[in-house]
């Protein structure tokens, strides 16, 4: 690949309507068609998976900055053919504005959701603008290539992928029980936290006498933080194999958990079986025809690198390969 000079994007603005001025400085690092891409969008990149709470990676290696990169490349190419052909996204500020709250659930609170982004220094802005980015992408490939899958042809492989991935489609054995967790409040004494215990005990000799959940549960409901459930899970992890070493109607002494204790009563062991086909079909559609439009997305990107103009400037970016015309 060719060399060419990095540019520099300089904004300047006063402070106050003084003569002091702060500069930025952002470079550029790729140029895809007529896009310029930043070294600010790259490190948002890693910025936003942080919000997304996946690891940040702290002084990502080159390598892992081209891939990043990579994934900004074809974002750009996905965007251009996009605004070519008019794709938009209906109701587009409604659904930011629900994937933002996605996002915020994920946190204690509104404090905590604007701590961290300026913890890793990511205007609320950037992050709505990556969001409507990600949009456009999966209405790009919904449209122009998951729709695009034949229906029949897809219909005709289903089955055959069943029989040779029958093993994917058998259900493990599970075991279903009552349960009732007990939550101690975060930050009360060790007094206060001494009686929620003792009250525990209580409440868990009136279970082990066989009294029945519901009764226990009001009795004490006032007095402790209980939540009831009937629930299922898989005889293979921890608390199922704690529960299928219970006799049916059996009830565990308290267990501690992280909100505090659970105490579960077996109810039936529910063995293996093997879905039928028609249970899966919908299943095995949606994944062959999600393959194949992998497959045609994969094979377009590539047809665009070959044929478009986009180039790597920064030489810790490139790769010794050729990276574009």
């Amino acid at each position: 690949m060719g060399r060419y000079i990095t540019f520099l994007f300089l904004f300047c603005f006063c402070i106050n309507g003084n003569a002091d001025t702060q500069v930025l400085i952002d470079t550029v690092i790729a140029v895809v068609n007529t896009d310029a891409i930043t070294r600010s969008e790259l490190e948002n990149e890693f910025r936003i998976a942080a919000i997304m709470e996946k690891p940040l990676v702290e002084g990502p290696t080159a390598v892992e900055k081209r891939a990043v990169l990579q994934t900004i490349i074809n974002r750009k190419f996905v965007l251009q053919e996009s605004e070519r052909i008019g794709i938009v996204v209906a109701e587009h500020d409604v659904r930011i504005a629900d994937r933002i709250a996605e996002i915020r659930a994920g946190y204690a609170s509104e404090a905590e959701f604007q701590s961290v982004l300026q913890q890793f220094q990511l205007e609320i802005e950037s992050l709505e603008a990556w969001v409507y980015e990600q949009l456009i992408y999966d209405e790009f490939f919904r449209r122009k290539f998951f729709n695009a899958v034949n229906s029949a042809e897809v219909e005709k492989l289903a089955k055959s992928y069943y029989d040779t991935h029958s093993t994917e489609f058998v259900v493990p054995p599970t075991v279903t029980f009552n349960s009732l967790l007990i939550v101690i409040p975060e930050g009360i004494s060790e007094t206060e936290k001494q009686n929620v215990v003792d009250l525990i005990q209580e409440l868990n000799g009136h279970l082990q006498q066989r009294k029945p959940f519901e009764a226990v549960r009001k009795a004490y409901e006032t007095l402790l933080t209980l939540k009831f459930a009937i629930s299922t899970v898989e005889a293979d992890t921890p608390l199922g194999g704690i529960i299928t070493e219970l006799k049916i109607s059996e009830r565990s002494q308290p267990i501690g958990v992280a909100e505090g204790y659970q105490i579960v009563e077996r109810i039936r062991h529910n063995p293996a079986y093997q879905k039928t086909y028609s249970e899966v079909s919908e299943e095995i559609t949606e994944r062959i025809r999600q393959e194949e439009a992998a497959q045609r997305f994969k094979a377009w990107l590539t047809r665009q690198k070959e044929e478009k103009t986009w180039h790597i400037l920064d030489d810790e970016l490139t790769r010794t390969e050729n990276n574009g015309k």
